[in-house]
């Protein structure tokens, strides 16, 4: 036998819509081949491997019994806390491994992105059966296969999607695929649970697709206005009364158009495992009972759900010929035994997926740009993972958006910079263009902020006018201005830790600490924050542990401009530990916060334009002295190729 081409299923659209209906098919007939009774022998000498980083009955059993059906073998990791795992190997030396004993892998893993990673590693096909919160593909295909098999067709049909749509990876795959193939989509999230806003990027730039989205109260709140042909829901724990009353508004129906029937409702549990805060409770979560059938507009809608539920969908609905989810559950073997199949039709005709060359780059500019994504797989594997984007096609032409090329998240880049000139610009449409072409030449360069551009060496590529405001003397007395608010406000400083931000920020904290030390006394344990940092975001003085759980922390910058960088620099505090609270000193506040922060200290507020730019300049000197050449000077910047030309 012929080994398995390496075709990937990491999304949902890594297949095309006639791979789809080909594995749709396959599906009708090792469906009606099992219902015979046949014994398959098509993946005699095969050998699947599952490795499960999270919990999981339908997916991974599933897919084992779909191989065995198959006539192949399986070899299970399904507790990855029992593997080598546990001692802190990687994902990619462990796909890099069992793909030598298998000839496929079917990975699930609580990152966003691993499947990426896994594919990218293993010499062998990857199957996602679900990273994080981003897609879980073959669950789509069999939502798809039952959906189709329930009303004949996908194009056209009107599916309600309610409950955790913001981290049910189900629901995005889903939605990928219904806007494909020409179904209307209606989302009924539950509060603080919508769809991300990476995913309605997604669908409205690369198929110009949008959504209605509705409440729930505005869901009940409708009747007779419209109608479903399918909900699908998501499961949660607390009991409410059912709000899936009555009929459908569907405001994304053309003009003129009579308001289609529901086909499905789709229901999702509340995905309490990827809550921030696992304790926090959400509140009363939707509950979906036989009421929300009865109604002229939803008499043919089917019920779907990718289980397991909990308290969202009522048991009274099972013995309902509309109740479909149990029929999904089955589904999972003869479409998983399809996407085998599928492997097994390019390997008979020896094919191999080529690459597109028409895509976008990838690329890793400079400097090192974490993903945005908290729980991306680079953020958590970052010793051997370097996060790399590509271009993303944005409905905002004034920002330059960024696909991080694991985890799929978009970032918004305000500047770019170039690396041999040294220079950076406010990105606009006139620039995309310049940043193509240096993609092309390894030298585009990033930044958040001005205040991250500047601490990385680079200059505006135009600046205007430029005036000291204070100097080195008038520096010492802002600091010792700070040093007696810190200790006039903390009754005991030796409980206190003082946290500077990277880099000036850190340098004035390391002054800070030294004044509070020649006043009281007490040296107050000081770390290093860098905002920026995908991998080490805390240092520490000699890389001692720090617990800053119920401690003190004043938390020091040079300037606070817009606040972005000190809500990172919180957000990287909280991760390590819940403070008893974080006070904010800064040497300049100059205003114009995008963001409500306010600084607890400070040394001197100067009034800017929002066209100045505040800028400090410091030496190091380690023994303490005062150098000379200190000092914040003021500056406008003209910020972009476009606005110079103007000028000259």
């Amino acid at each position: 036998m012929r080994p398995l081409p390496k075709y990937d299923l990491v999304s949902i659209d890594d297949l095309t819509l006639p791979e789809i209906e080909r594995i749709f098919v396959l599906a009708d007939e090792f469906a009606a081949a099992l219902e015979r009774g046949e014994r398959l022998k098509l993946a005699d000498g095969l050998i699947m491997a599952t490795l499960f980083y999270e919990p999981s009955t339908r997916t991974r059993l599933s897919f084992e019994s779909a191989m065995h059906r198959m006539g192949g073998s399986v070899i299970s990791s399904a507790d990855m806390q029992a593997s080598s795992a546990a001692k802190g190997e990687s994902l990619a030396d462990t796909v890099r491994v069992v793909g030598s004993y298998a000839d496929l892998i079917v990975v699930r893993h609580p990152r966003d992105g691993a499947a990426r990673v896994a594919a990218e590693y293993a010499p062998c096909p990857v199957f996602n059966a679900g990273d994080g919160s981003r897609e879980h593909p073959s669950q789509t295909l069999c939502d798809l296969y039952i959906l189709r098999r329930r009303k004949g067709r996908l194009k056209g049909l009107t599916v309600a999607i309610c409950g955790d749509l913001k981290f049910g990876r189900t629901v995005h795959s889903l939605i990928y695929a219904l806007a494909r193939f020409g179904a209307n989509i209606v989302t009924v999230p539950q509060a603080g649970m919508e769809v991300p806003e990476y995913v309605l990027e997604r669908i409205a730039v690369e198929r110009n697709y949008r959504f209605s989205n509705v409440s729930m109260n505005e869901l009940s709140s409708l009747a007779g206005k419209g109608s479903l042909d399918a909900l699908y829901l998501t499961p949660r724990a607390p009991h409410q009364m059912a709000l899936f009353t009555s009929d459908l508004l569907l405001n994304n129906l053309p003009a003129g158009q009579a308001p289609a029937s529901l086909d499905a409702f789709y229901v999702t549990r509340l995905q309490r495992e990827r809550l921030p805060d696992k304790q926090a409770d959400p509140g009363t979560y939707v509950h979906f009972d036989a009421r929300a059938l009865k109604g002229s507009r939803t008499q043919s809608a089917v019920v779907m759900h990718p289980l397991p539920r909990t308290d969202e969908l009522a048991y009274e609905l099972d013995a309902d010929p509309r109740a479909a989810y149990f029929e999904q559950a089955a589904a999972g073997i003869p479409v998983r035994m399809a996407l085998i199949g599928w492997l097994l039709e390019h390997a008979a005709r020896g094919e191999r997926r080529v690459p597109n060359a028409a895509a976008t780059p990838r690329f890793r500019p400079q400097p090192g740009l974490r993903c945005a994504n908290a729980n991306c797989i680079t953020r958590h594997e970052s010793t051997y993972l370097t996060p790399r984007f590509t271009l993303a096609r944005s409905t905002d032409p004034s920002r330059l958006r960024l696909r991080c090329d694991h985890c799929e998240r978009e970032l918004g880049a305000e500047f770019v910079g170039h690396v041999r000139t040294r220079r950076f610009y406010r990105f606009d449409e006139h620039m995309r263009s310049y940043v193509r072409q240096w993609i092309e030449e390894s030298s585009l360069a990033v930044f958040e902020s001005v205040k991250q551009a500047e601490e990385n060496g680079y200059e505006p590529y135009r600046r205007g006018p430029q005036r000291e405001i204070m100097n080195s003397t008038e520096i010492g007395r802002a600091l010792e201005t700070l040093a007696e608010q810190v200790i006039a406000d903390l009754a005991d400083p030796a409980g206190l830790i003082i946290a500077g931000i990277v880099s000036h920020g850190a340098m004035i904290a390391a002054r800070l600490r030294d004044l509070i030390v020649a006043r009281t006394g007490v040296l107050p344990q000081a770390l290093t924050l860098d905002v920026y940092s995908a991998s080490d975001p805390i240092r520490t003085e000699g890389g001692e542990e720090i617990d800053v759980t119920d401690r003190t922390i004043v938390l020091v910058d040079d300037v606070i401009n817009t606040g972005w960088t000190v809500q990172r620099a919180m957000a990287i505090l909280w991760q390590h530990g819940r403070p008893a609270a974080v006070k904010l000193a800064v040497l300049i506040d100059r205003g114009h916060r995008a963001i409500p922060i306010r600084a607890n200290y400070v040394g001197k507020n100067i009034p800017t334009s929002r066209s100045e730019r505040v800028q400090v300049r410091l030496d190091p000197h380690p023994d303490g002295r005062r150098k000379s050449s200190d000092r914040v000077v003021i500056y406008s910047i003209l910020e972009s190729m476009k606005e110079s030309a103007a000028t000259q």
